[in-house]
């Protein structure tokens, strides 16, 4: 199997860097529905010119819409869609379920892959999407390489081997759009796991030896790429849409020179000189990741680029800084004080005896203008390297040509790259020369030629016949021509564009459930079944009977519960848990997305970022409208994480009890608000719960006159009178 190696690209000089530096296939987002949203991103025009650019140089271009899209967005965003598939590009990445059903039916030619989004963390999840119609999966970065090796699945296989972690499940953390607006299921992520919390034991705060407690490091695997290569997985992905040209460069020069090294049987090696740049260009400290079962994933001491150590402050006064370098550095180039965090770009930089240089060696005594009031010494790390950024594409494309050149024939060139092949004849017959014949070596001279263009001349076979004559201006006439039209082929790739009509496939049935609380005390448990509520959902078996609902674990792979209800949620058990009831956790903010998941579940909770214009738009759509379930009220879960933070920073990873003694964890936030940590028992995953409720009472006569019939109540800490209030206020 033939691996390829994916780079983000965030503008234009990323893409050029991508391409120079040896990316078999590039990502990017438009302005519009794609995960990063505020990275530059591309226009549609820019778009159409980055996919000629892409398979001019036999790139492959695959574009983000891999954001949950609204009812009022559809039409938009499929004439998007059928723009880019008329441009040519090579797959989309997608996270909307219904919104991939669409595409797929309308634009069968069209090649989607699952998005990493999906939550694709078992290979349960892997039948849904062959039936949804994708072609590749990005698997949950939670996920090992031997666990994704076991899998037997028609998809191609895609994994992050490089970048920035997300501390939750993707896809599954409404954190950012919670507290601030900002939701990270529409490219919007305020990053809420990179700001600083104290942790809470009830009333009594736990020492921890930093304040980022979710702040994972960077995902690094390098060392580990033989283990990649010897793999089944298709695609190596590279994290950065929002990151520099220089990095996006030196990240893909690095992994692409590890894949050429194990192709050629040699020895995976990575320069010394490009791992100081790799570190000094961005990282947070290196982790190998859940990818190769490394539990040391997190870095809580900082949040921010680490860089790399260049030299140690020696001296401070008011004015200068006195700096003994254990490495080169630059003008212009920027570093970081390590303890006291204070940075800047270097714009003077003095010698010992006061003069000014550009540049300071290795072992060098320098000195900088104090212009941050620096106090105390300090180490000096790099943390933004001078890089050179291509502004135009280098790289050449090695084309065979053969010239035949016979006399009293016609005159004809053939220029081959490989997977295309140009054939032109000139009419012209070549000529005896008895008195000025061309030479070969004249020919060679003239077809080298290949000036600007994108090629460069691998073999050169001439056929000709002895004292020939040929005017040289045709030579020059038929080369520009022949590597001219190579050159519109291989940026005009074919499109075989198929628009058909769309069928609603949803025959799934309806349910009107009416109430269901969520209960996590006996308290609560006991007042639900006094009040006769229709669906009582347990997360802890403790509670379970048979009368109640079990809502299923997000991230466990396989489910063997044998309950007459039970709440799914994630794709993993949308087969083997067919005709039960959905739950939020499925993302549904459009009809598509609700028509089709009806095939499985006959009541589904729509999305809690659905406002309620976004409940009419799809109730306007659907007729599906009694399969609606609305969550009412409760701490929603902002995020689910496979990293639980009570083994790691109170258990210190030793056999783990403190989930189990009955006491109350929190995150407090600069502004102390307290987060509930709710921990699985027995895999020790973490949900952490809204410090605010969700409370739409307040709208509830106004759902019901749209003809909302089904209610979700999640209670935390409500007492027995309190869930009785909560149950009679909803009156269904």
């Amino acid at each position: 199997m033939k691996h390829e190696l994916l780079v983000p690209v965030g503008d234009k000089l990323s893409l050029i860097a991508a391409i120079n530096n040896g990316a078999d296939a590039v990502y990017l987002g438009g302005k519009k529905f794609g995960a990063r949203a505020f990275a530059s991103n591309f226009t549609l025009e820019e778009i159409g010119k980055a996919t000629k650019l892409c398979h001019l140089y036999g790139v492959k271009i695959y574009i983000t819409v891999n954001t949950l899209v609204y009812e009022r967005e559809i039409e938009e965003v499929l004439d998007y869609i059928k723009s880019l598939h008329k441009i040519g590009v090579d797959a989309l990445i997608m996270q909307d379920i219904g919104l991939i059903d669409l595409v797929h039916q309308i634009l069968p030619n069209l090649e989607i892959h699952a998005s990493t989004q999906m939550h694709n963390h078992s290979s349960s999840s892997l039948s849904f999407l062959e039936k949804l119609g994708v072609k590749r999966v990005v698997f949950a970065r939670e996920l090992s390489l031997d666990y994704i090796n076991n899998i037997e699945t028609s998809l191609e296989k895609e994994v992050f081997i490089h970048g920035s972690l997300c501390i939750s499940y993707s896809g599954q953390c409404l954190f950012s759009s919670a507290i601030l607006g900002r939701s990270g299921n529409r490219g919007e992520c305020a990053g809420m796991c990179r700001l600083p919390y104290k942790l809470y034991e009830d009333n009594n705060l736990i020492d921890t030896d930093g304040e980022y407690l979710l702040s994972p490091k960077d995902l690094c695997s390098i060392t580990n790429f033989q283990k990649l290569m010897a793999s089944n997985v298709k695609c190596f992905k590279i994290e950065g849409r929002m990151k520099s040209p220089a990095y996006v460069g030196i990240v893909t020069k690095i992994y692409k020179t590890l894949m050429k090294q194990y192709e050629n049987k040699e020895e995976l090696k990575v320069l010394d000189e490009d791992l100081f740049l790799l570190k000094a260009i961005f990282n947070r400290e290196y982790t190998n990741g859940y990818l190769f079962d490394d539990k040391d994933i997190m870095n809580i001491k900082a949040p921010n680029h680490k860089g790399i150590s260049v030299g140690m402050v020696t001296e401070v006064t008011n004015k200068k800084i006195k700096i003994k370098l254990t490495h080169n550095l630059k003008q212009f180039e920027g570093i970081r004080f390590k303890n006291s965090n204070l940075g800047l770009t270097i714009n003077f930089m003095y010698d010992k005896n006061g003069n000014l240089i550009n540049e300071g060696k290795k072992g060098d005594i320098i000195y900088l203008d104090n212009f941050l009031n620096l106090k105390e010494l300090d180490e000096v790390m790099l943390t933004l390297p001078l890089v050179k950024i291509d502004k135009e594409v280098t790289k050449k494309i090695p084309i065979d040509i053969i010239l035949n050149a016979k006399i009293n024939e016609s005159l004809e060139i053939m220029v081959k790259d490989g997977d295309n092949t140009i054939n032109i004849t000139k009419d012209y017959l070549v000529q005896n020369s008895k008195t000025s014949p061309v030479s070969k070596e004249r020919i060679e001279e003239c077809l080298k030629k290949c000036g600007n263009t994108p090629f460069m001349i691998n073999n050169l076979d001439i056929k000709m016949d002895q004292n020939i004559f040929i005017p040289i201006g045709l030579l020059n006439e038929l080369r520009r021509e022949a590597l001219e039209k190579l050159k519109n082929l291989r940026e005009n790739v074919k499109i075989n564009y198929i628009e058909k009509e769309y069928q609603n496939r949803n025959i799934g049935k309806r349910n009107v459930i009416g109430l269901s609380v969520l209960v996590r005390t006996k308290e609560q448990l006991k007042a639900c079944l006094d009040k006769n509520v229709n669906n009582i959902i347990v997360i802890n078996k403790d509670l379970m009977s048979d009368k109640l609902c079990y809502r299923l674990p997000r991230d466990e792979e396989s489910h063997n519960e044998k309950y007459s209800r039970i709440l799914v949620t994630g794709l993993a058990s949308l087969d083997k848990f067919k005709g039960y009831l959905g739950d939020y956790f499925l993302n549904i903010t459009n009809h598509y997305t609700l028509d089709y998941l009806n095939n499985y579940c006959p009541n589904l909770c729509l999305s809690p970022e659905c406002t309620i214009d976004d409940i009419k738009d799809i109730l306007n759509k659907t007729n599906n409208k009694d399969s609606i379930e609305i969550y009412l009220y409760g701490n929603i879960e902002l995020m689910i994480m496979k990293y639980c933070p009570l083994n790691t920073l109170v258990n210190k990873d030793n056999v783990c009890h403190v989930c189990q003694n009955n006491k109350h964890y929190y995150l407090k936030d600069r502004n102390n608000a307290l987060y509930r940590i709710e921990t699985n028992t027995i895999n020790h995953s973490t949900t952490i719960l809204n410090t605010n409720k969700t409370n739409l009472f307040n709208k509830l006569d106004e759902l019901k006159k749209m003809g909302i019939k089904n209610y979700r109540i999640e209670l935390l800490d409500e007492d027995y009178m309190k869930t009785i209030e909560l149950i009679e206020r909803v009156n269904i």
